[in-house]
């Protein structure tokens, strides 16, 4: 393994989360402030991660399609009952200067945009967030959480106390989400949480990568079903070749997930977005535009 994929798995250092001021932009499809009569998923931008090394992820170079970087992504859900703000990026607001320089941190770990001002152009404040939700505590998805600790948080409880445990825990930077720990919050043993009471937007609980990881599923009116699926794949050829990255919390659980998760997208119909996956991204509708 070499030395900056070491450095990725100790973890990341702490830094300190601020909320930007925002700008504005324009665009088809901004939403006003109030939430939408139909549900709406937007794709927010929180940056890229450099190359890392293949064997991180139990692939080989042989085995896929050019080299082993990531997009990563931020959403918005917008319901008639209110918010839902889903990964919260990798590099905090406060370190993205005004410009749009990009900032590196743990080597790996880039930005140019910060998230705040994203929301802004849509209408929203992060204090009028209702929900957060992060797929896992994975430092590239908890960067501004902190920003939404007035939101409700529905988290699985093996993944809060991994969170909140003083026990050394790699890929992990408690200092952006430790306004969570005493947070209003929805805490859910292993399983499912329907967000909004219609079925439209579910959480869905899918351990192994973390204990408590999760996925986020929508019934889109005009899309069609759709699932969020966090780390539960980095790259397709995880998904094509069965294989689990060496940094998973536990590879038979998440081998057992993967199995129900492939058994509830057959019976849903669901289409599945890889998060990191720069060619599942790179066509999709980014914010302002939406999806419905």
């Amino acid at each position: 393994m070499n030395k900056l994929a070491r450095g990725w798995l100790r973890g990341v250092r702490t830094v300190a989360v601020g909320m930007a001021l925002a700008w504005a932009t324009s665009g088809p499809n901004v939403a006003g402030a109030a939430p939408a009569g139909n549900l709406r998923l937007y794709i927010l931008d929180c940056g890229t991660i450099a190359p890392m090394d293949p064997a991180l992820f139990n692939v080989k170079p042989t085995e896929i399609k050019g080299d082993v970087h990531f997009v990563t992504p931020c959403y918005l859900i917008v319901h008639p009952r209110g918010t839902l703000i889903w990964d919260v990026g990798q590099v905090p607001d406060r370190d993205i200067p005004d410009d749009g320089t990009e900032v590196v941190q743990q080597r790996i770990l880039k930005a140019t945009r910060r998230l705040a001002p994203q929301l802004a152009a849509l209408g929203y404040r992060p204090k009028d967030i209702t929900y957060l939700a992060m797929s896992h505590y994975h430092a590239d998805h908890t960067a501004n959480a902190n920003m939404f600790a007035a939101s409700t948080w529905i988290v699985q409880q093996a993944e809060y106390d991994a969170m909140f445990s003083e026990a050394p825990v790699g890929i992990r930077m408690p200092d952006s989400y430790r306004d969570l720990k005493n947070a209003r919050r929805i805490t859910l043993n292993n399983e499912d949480h329907d967000v909004f009471g219609d079925g439209t937007v579910v959480i869905k609980t899918a351990p192994g990568h973390t204990p408590g990881h999760q996925m986020l599923f929508l019934k889109l009116k005009k899309f069609g079903p759709l699932l969020l699926a966090g780390d539960l794949y980095h790259l397709p050829e995880e998904r094509t070749l069965d294989r689990v990255p060496t940094f998973d919390f536990d590879a038979a659980m998440t081998r057992a997930t993967r199995k129900k998760v492939a058994e509830f997208v057959r019976q849903s119909g669901a289409t599945v977005w890889i998060q990191h996956d720069p060619a599942t991204n790179a066509p999709l509708k980014k914010a302002p535009q939406y999806y419905e």
